[in-house]
């Protein structure tokens, strides 16, 4: 079996998940897959891709390891990863994709394969095999009335892999680190009027996403730690200039120093001349 079947684009837009492409190998030990970072290849610098074994045995490596999977293990790349991955020559696998992307599917997948690869193991495959075969016939035969039962086929099987796998692969938590390199950047830029989607965009998530992510792990919303950022930088200058409050507000990203003191005054129970009396070097 050697398979490929794309889907074209649905007609209402905001499905939850919708296949782009889906297919299958069988007795071909020559698969091999060698995708680099941020690939354009088939869509997947934005789009998921999800593989199963149904049959026989593979190879995926990440970072030096080599994990082998087997029928009832699959795995899932999130969008941009290096993929490598491909089949054993002497038991050559058997193995069902799909490539697929929606709508907040971060929030969806609980963050899974963002960073690394999602390995997994399903202690059921059957289930599995009956979704991906109907996402198969569905597309060999598509037509325009069979969109919804795609993707509502796909959102199935997804919910299903959410309940039912097993992690294979403990992944590092690189997650942590985008947060972190994030949360640097709107301290060294908080006076310019940085979004929420710049901020998510330096740590490689969408808003959504790094907003829920942020707020978890910071115990504050991004809106907070921006104005507590510009609030920090503003006692600073207070403290060691002879600036006046108006040009600290515009300086630290404050519009007008009537925002201002009232932002400090929230903050630090106290008004900007208040701190400074206190506080001058």
């Amino acid at each position: 079996m050697r398979e490929h079947i794309f889907f074209p684009k649905p007609l209402f837009q905001r499905h939850s998940c919708f296949p782009d492409f889906i297919g299958g190998y069988s007795e071909f030990p020559e698969h091999r897959v060698n995708r680099e970072y941020a690939t354009k290849e088939n869509h997947l610098d934005r789009y998921y891709n999800l593989h199963l074994v149904v049959g026989g045995k593979g190879y995926l490596e990440h970072e030096g390891r080599t994990f082998e999977l087997a029928r009832g293990q699959g795995f899932l790349y999130g969008p941009g990863l290096r993929q490598t991955y491909y089949s054993d020559s002497d038991d050559p696998w058997s193995i069902r994709w799909v490539h697929f992307y929606g709508i907040r599917l971060e929030e969806f997948l609980d963050g899974k394969s963002l960073d690394e690869p999602w390995l997994f193991r399903l202690s059921d495959l059957t289930p599995f095999e009956t979704d991906i075969e109907t996402l198969l016939k569905l597309g060999r035969a598509y037509e325009v009335e069979d969109e919804f039962e795609v993707a509502s086929t796909l959102y199935k099987l997804l919910t299903r892999l959410q309940a039912a796998a097993t992690q294979l692969n403990v992944p590092a938590n690189q997650a942590d680190d985008k947060l972190h390199v994030a949360a640097n950047y709107v301290h060294s830029h908080c006076k310019a009027p940085i979004t929420l989607e710049q901020a998510a965009a330096v740590a490689g998530f969408s808003a959504h996403y790094f907003s829920r992510k942020f707020n978890q792990k910071f115990g504050m919303s991004f809106s907070d730690f921006l104005l507590e950022s510009r609030i920090l930088q503003a006692k600073q200058l207070l403290s060691s200039t002879n600036l006046s409050i108006k040009a600290i507000a515009l300086e630290t990203g404050f519009s007008q120093s009537s925002y201002f003191g009232k932002c400090f005054r929230s903050l630090e129970g106290m008004t900007p001349l208040e701190f400074r009396l206190i506080h001058k070097l």
